[in-house]
């Protein structure tokens, strides 16, 4: 690890050349000396002096403090571990010390220990920063879970120094560096690390560079002065220019309580890298720093990060919109972006996505690189874009090119040959997150849901179950189409969703997969339509005519059938039983998502032959016209000695229902003695009275009716069977 933090931000007091202490501190006490160095963020001088007042002073609480955060922002994070972890487990401790001291953890890459530490500083403060890092650790393995998705290589012109925020411009890289390229006595920053260390100034690196020697000076008279400056953004085709720099009057820096805050400018530059009509942002004040501008092609939006007061934590991005040619008052982007911590680097990708650094947001350990979409005017939840762009070191300053699927950004990260060096990175795939919801409740989230990737050839790609928040991802190919569906038991998935990569840059993408829970329901009871008797055996088959999927199942001995259908389809239910005639009809499901669809399915057996009889009023003697029916029947017994008649008599509803039930079984009998006294064995015969139920109108108790009407009713129905 390097250090925490860069002089990124604030310039702090100067001296003449590479002193190690000022000289207003000469004649005062070491705590005094080294407070007043602290307060113009000289930590490399202020900490020999603090270890030397604990050292004599060991009751010195402030002192200790101090020594914890020198070596925190000098990057010194083993030895900022051992002090912050005695400040933290005190028991009356200031309860940022415990903060800091998970930070550190994470830094380290001591997760669970980190995760311990957080959970302890909130019970000593609501910090939704903490919250956040908390959720950022229990879901660690999705932010390191694919180092393939960029490839990533070392910028070759980074030197020993710092050197980041870079910008693309023409055939190459301008970019923000601390290497020293003065052979003469310069102004340096009591904050610099070694005395190597000058101030910021802004470099261009051609596309050919090949070692560090290949970075020049941007343009020295104009832009790099002799204190900080920089970073800058291009727009308007790379003619115009907004960058940052010191406070300066005639040359001379404007300090206020021993800072030299940065300032934004705006100007014209020419192919050859000269500036003109410098502008002044009418917002800037030597009481806070305005720095790391980004703007809109057109000119007219500009974000940048800044201290001023009114905001949500230390440094905030805020925006300006250039209206009728003046820059309108800054806006805080809100709590949705910044935090109680420190956000800097906004970039913005086709106007829509916003890239940016924090360290108050759940992260790796140090700074870390965030996205957020702008939807309808306003930036949604940041996410993290995990390993390998993050680290646990410091990743910040992060650009794409106009394909968006290359970029650079700087880090801290081991394996640098400076104490921030510049990456380069080629983004090999895209992502796409989500949650698996409830269809019927969106605020019910869906666990343990199997949710499947689809190639366009319908091949299987992936699987993934979803977490204990319903979350999962899919990391996709670039410029290729894909197909979405998830399941999980007591749950559907009827809803189509496709999506395509095609035209896509680095990012990511959510979505929403609505599971439909099992509530929709056909059910019913198979009869028979002689017996009126609930048929157990009789297999109910279920077709899906949109997918062509069938199902079945066997009644029991109660005759009932229920099947699971899905809303928006076309069905078809059939019922199948021995000697009955098959029955089957349509059903449809569109608009229809809960509830019991009942149909009852009433079964004919099956006959040879059939006849109706029609009886008088109140009677239940044979009608002369009804006899040649009979003998059409007794035919049939007679050819097939096998065959059996089934005779089912009925009533209308004029009277009462014992009465109708004895009349029935009287045309029963009737008809069954004239088969009888015809020859046929009585073994072949079944004879039933069912009354007034079954009418075959709308005549019953209480319905007036007029005779014609009742008389359909006065019936016997005869068929001539197979013998079982």
């Amino acid at each position: 690890m390097k250090r925490l933090l860069t002089p990124l931000f604030t310039l702090m007091a100067l001296v003449a050349s590479a002193q190690s202490s000022n000289i207003s501190t000469l004649f005062t006490g070491n705590f005094k000396k080294a407070e007043t160095l602290y307060n113009q963020f000289a930590y490399r001088n202020a900490l020999p002096l603090y270890l030397h007042t604990v050292e004599k002073d060991p009751s010195n609480h402030t002192a200790r403090e101090r020594v914890a955060d020198c070596y925190f922002r000098l990057g010194n994070i083993l030895e900022a571990e051992k002090w912050y972890a005695a400040l933290a487990k005190e028991v009356d401790g200031n309860p940022r010390y415990k903060y800091r001291y998970a930070q550190i953890l994470s830094i380290l890459g001591r997760y669970e220990h980190s995760k311990t530490w957080y959970t302890i500083y909130l019970q000593a403060v609501d910090d939704r920063r903490a919250k956040s890092k908390l959720d950022f650790i229990d879901h660690l393995p999705y932010y390191m879970r694919d180092s393939s998705l960029y490839e990533i290589s070392h910028e070759a012109h980074n030197s020993d120094q710092s050197d980041f925020s870079p910008r693309y411009y023409k055939d190459g890289i301008v970019f923000v560096s601390a290497r020293d390229r003065d052979l003469f006595i310069k102004k340096k920053s009591l904050a610099a690390l070694n005395d190597d260390e000058a101030m910021l100034n802004v470099f261009f690196a051609a596309k050919s560079a090949q070692a560090e020697t290949d970075a020049t000076l941007f343009y020295q008279h104009e832009l790099n002065s002799p204190y900080h400056d920089g970073p800058v953004s291009f727009y308007k085709g790379g003619q115009k220019m907004a960058f940052s720099r010191s406070n300066l009057r005639a040359g001379k820096p404007v300090s206020q309580a021993g800072r030299v805050n940065l300032e934004l400018y705006f100007a014209d530059i020419d192919d050859q890298k000269k500036l003109s009509r410098l502008e002044v942002f009418p917002f800037n004040s030597s009481a806070h720093s305005i720095g790391h501008p980004w703007v809109s092609e057109d000119g007219n939006t500009l974000y940048f990060s800044s201290d001023m007061p009114g905001g949500e934590g230390g440094t905030d991005i805020y925006t300006s919109q250039r209206l009728d040619g003046k820059w309108q008052p800054p806006l805080n982007l809100g709590p949705s972006i910044n935090t109680l911590g420190n956000e800097f680097y906004p970039f913005l990708a086709s106007d829509s996505v916003m890239y940016f650094s924090s360290d108050g947001h759940g992260g790796l350990g140090g700074l870390d690189i965030y996205s957020s979409l702008n939807y309808k005017g306003d930036f949604q939840t940041p996410r993290n874009l995990g390993f390998p762009l993050n680290t646990s070191s410091d990743d910040f300053s992060f650009i794409l090119d106009a394909t968006g699927k290359n970029g650079l950004f700087a880090s801290n990260r081991p394996g640098g040959v400076g104490y921030d060096d510049i990456y380069r990175f080629k983004v090999k795939s895209y992502f796409i997150e989500g949650k698996v919801i409830n269809r019927s409740d969106s605020t019910q989230t869906l666990s343990n849901a199997m949710v499947y990737l689809t190639g366009n050839d319908r091949l299987r790609l992936d699987s993934i179950a979803s977490d204990e928040q319903g979350r999962f991802h899919f990391d996709l190919d670039f410029d290729k189409d894909y197909s979405l569906s998830a399941y999980k038991k007591g749950f559907s998935w009827i809803d189509k969703l496709t999506y395509s990569t095609r035209s896509k840059v680095l990012g990511h993408d959510s979505l929403l997969l609505a599971l439909w829970e099992h509530s929709l329901f056909a059910k019913g009871i198979v009869y028979s339509n002689e017996s009126q008797s609930k048929l157990s055996g009789a297999t109910v088959i279920l077709k899906n005519l949109t997918d062509g999927v069938a199902d079945s199942i066997v009644t029991d001995h109660t005759g009932a059938y229920s099947f699971l259908v899905k809303p928006g389809n076309k069905y078809t239910i059939s019922a199948h039983e021995k000697k009955f005639l098959p029955q089957e009809f349509h059903l449809n499901t569109k608009g229809l998502f809960r509830g019991n669809l009942l149909n009852d399915i009433v079964l004919e057996e099956v006959f040879l032959d059939m006849v109706v009889v029609q009886f008088d009023f109140d009677k239940h003697h044979i009608k002369d016209s009804e006899i040649p029916k009979l003998d059409k029947l007794l035919r049939d017994l007679k050819r097939k000695r096998v065959a059996t008649i089934k005779i089912s008599a009925f009533a209308d509803s004029q009277g009462t229902d014992e009465y109708n039930q004895d009349l029935s079984d009287r045309r029963a009998a009737s008809v069954k003695n004239y088969f009888q006294s015809a020859g046929v064995n009585l073994k072949r015969i079944e004879a039933i009275g069912f009354g007034e139920t079954l009418l075959l109108n709308r005549c019953s108790d209480g319905v007036v009716c007029d005779d014609h009407e009742h008389s359909k009713n006065r019936r016997a129905e005869l068929k001539v069977q197979i013998a079982k």
